[in-house]
């Protein structure tokens, strides 16, 4: 069961990676439709990453150049990942905004656990901040505030 789901995994983030969404290899968002599907577009890939177990597709999403930290975050996701056997998101955009190759949102994460040992469910729920920065690769995730909410 566990190698159908690894392969599964797999077989999707190479689709995912062929079937790349425009989003990623726009320019700068003109319009609020577009800082939308920016910003909505990235935190998807959180979700997703999360949902997929897989701790690669969501720190993807994240300017590994340019995040001030990148390397302890992601020890402190791995970690995270570590911690847990699955999890289940909810995302909500309560709002963005994008200035020339910058951008900000504002999102409820909600976000359960099921442990690893065995013990009760880990439940959170909090207004997370994001930052975005255009980059040579698309749009990424410069910051996210708290950090500790993936910990």
């Amino acid at each position: 069961m566990n190698g159908l789901r690894r392969a599964l995994t797999a077989a999707l983030l190479a689709l995912s990676m062929l079937l790349a969404p425009a989003w990623a290899q726009a320019g700068p968002p003109t319009d609020d439709f577009s800082a939308t599907q920016v910003a909505q577009g990235l935190l998807n890939q959180i979700g997703e990453g999360l949902r997929a177990y897989n701790s690669r597709k969501m720190l993807a999403a994240f300017d590994r150049d340019g995040m001030q930290g990148y390397l302890a975050f992601q020890d402190q996701v791995e970690s995270f990942f570590a911690q847990y056997e699955s999890f289940r998101v909810g995302i909500r955009l309560v709002q963005s905004s994008f200035e020339q190759d910058k951008g900000m949102a504002t999102v409820e994460f909600r976000l359960e656990g099921i442990p690893r040992d065995g013990s009760r469910a880990m439940r959170r729920e909090q207004e997370l901040t994001f930052e975005f920065i255009r980059t040579a690769k698309g749009w990424k995730i410069r910051d996210v505030s708290p950090r500790s909410f993936f910990s």
